[in-house]
């Protein structure tokens, strides 16, 4: 007993200096100290009368017994989580290397109380035979699940397929893994199933072939520039942008040509909702290269329903800067108007590319942001039916200040530059009254940000409309 007492106080010095440093898992000192109470125990029974007290030899093996379980404990502790607390080796080798820590003390206390240890194991080795066929399925996934555990292929939260099945994998054990699939399903799949199939695990997004087709009428080249154009101009839900979409052409049938749009989906299980996404895309820039939805059989299902017919001459009158025109001029003007439809989170113009034309709303609600400096990008103002953006840049063919991005289905009208000059260079007066109504813009927004007094934005209103003139004369010039 006096062995088991040195041993008893250097596991409690070791302890405590397992205490002391941060450690992953502090159960484990938990079951050493529940050991050493034990030994406290063992070693409080030796004060009872001599009918109750265990007979000294089996007492101090089981003592030092219980203090050795505890000192396994604690050197886990100081070597796994301090000496390799970087290395992160697999917790079932951890825990097999206890056991058999576990087993060794076990059968040293049997030999040393007097059990015929040898004699067990040949005794029992029928019985395990017996027992081991019929385990054969239950020890086989064991198995299955120690490989998957020391090889780590599969891991919490991957995405696996294993023939017909699929989903995300929710926890690994020793007889089973069990995943989540996309239906919401939780699937168990025994460990020897896994080790004894084709997985495929899904570590990055996944290439998709999405097809569609279109008559010989339209030259594959524009198809395909509009395509790509469309799905790398703006993100799209579950897409990468890297590596960037692009659109193929798949086959030549008799009556029409085959396309492919090749996407990377990155959220695995759930493919369709990225798909609906780039055939949405797809839809909306064919519409606006001119190329009716009725010549696309097997793209999209698309809606019946007529829209409300909006007059664009009633969209011309409320725009500030055309106010000067008169009735037969916005008429005129609505000839040069481009109607282009916008599916939702396109991108329709984006701050610092060229442009020289504005956007008028007739549908939907398009939300503008800024890119600061620094790189935060914040959302500025929302635009409904009858708002309009992008004057700054038909006026004086500047690089766009702001990004618009459509938050729903927008509908708009585009008039470029072409389209508004022969007006300047008919009314001269129309780029005097433009460039105080876009002064006197700039210089509500200066007020709020800067808090400048009324002489003061009187002063710089006049400044911005002077130099404004000048640019607006000299781009319609050209």
């Amino acid at each position: 007993m006096q062995s088991a007492n040195y041993w008893f106080a250097a596991v409690i010095l070791l302890s405590s200096l397992a205490l002391r440093i941060a450690v992953r898992d502090r159960s484990r000192l938990h079951v050493a100290w529940g050991m050493l109470a034990l030994w406290v125990a063992l070693r409080a029974s030796t004060l009872l009368p001599a009918i109750w007290r265990p007979d000294d030899p089996v007492a101090d093996s089981m003592a030092v017994a219980l203090v050795e379980l505890a000192a396994i404990q604690i050197a886990v502790v100081l070597i796994f989580d301090l000496l390799l607390g970087r290395v992160h080796l697999p917790k079932l080798a951890v825990e097999t290397l206890i056991v058999a820590c576990y087993a060794a003390v076990l059968f040293n206390l049997l030999y040393k109380v007097g059990v015929n240890v040898t004699g067990m194991f040949a005794t029992s080795a029928v019985a395990a035979a017996v027992v081991g066929l019929a385990l054969q399925d239950m020890l086989s996934n064991i198995a299955g699940g120690i490989v998957l555990e020391l090889e780590r292929g599969i891991r919490v939260g991957d995405f696996i397929r294993v023939g017909e099945l699929s989903g995300r994998v929710r926890h690994v054990r020793l007889r089973h893994t069990a995943i989540g699939s996309p239906d919401g399903d939780r699937v168990i799949l025994p460990n020897s199933h896994l080790t004894g199939s084709d997985v495929s695990v899904c570590a990055g997004p996944q290439r998709h072939f999405i097809p569609f087709a279109m008559p010989y009428m339209w030259d594959p080249h524009q198809i395909v520039s509009t395509v790509e154009f469309a799905l790398r101009a703006s993100p799209i839900p579950d897409t990468a942008t890297d590596p960037a979409p692009l659109c193929l052409v798949r086959e030549m049938n008799p009556t029409e040509i085959g396309y492919d749009a090749v996407v990377w989906l990155c959220n695995p299980g759930m493919e369709r909702i990225g798909i609906s996404a780039v055939l949405t895309r797809i839809y909306f820039a064919l519409q606006r290269a001119g190329i009716p939805a009725t010549e696309i059989p097997t793209l999209l299902e698309v809606r019946k329903g007529a829209r409300a017919a909006i007059d664009p001459v009633d969209v011309l009158r409320r725009t500030p800067i055309l106010r000067l025109l008169a009735e037969h001029d916005l008429v005129e003007l609505t000839s040069h108007l481009q109607h282009l439809p916008f599916a939702a989170g396109e991108h329709i113009i984006q701050q610092g590319q060229e442009g020289d034309s504005m956007y008028f709303i007739v549908q939907g609600e398009v939300a503008i942001s800024f890119r600061s400096e620094d790189g935060g990008e914040r959302e500025v103002a929302k635009l409904e039916p009858g708002g309009h953006f992008g004057e700054a840049s038909l006026l004086t063919g500047e690089s766009r200040t702001a990004t618009a991005i459509a938050r729903s289905r927008v509908d708009c009208y585009r008039l470029n530059k072409a389209g508004l000059q022969g007006f300047i260079q008919r009314l001269p007066e129309l780029a005097e009254d433009m460039s105080e109504v876009l002064a006197h813009r700039e210089m509500e927004l200066d007020v709020v940000r800067e808090k400048l007094d009324r002489e003061t934005a009187l002063r710089r209103e006049g400044e911005t409309r002077n130099e404004l003139l000048k640019r607006i004369r000299r781009f319609f010039a050209d």
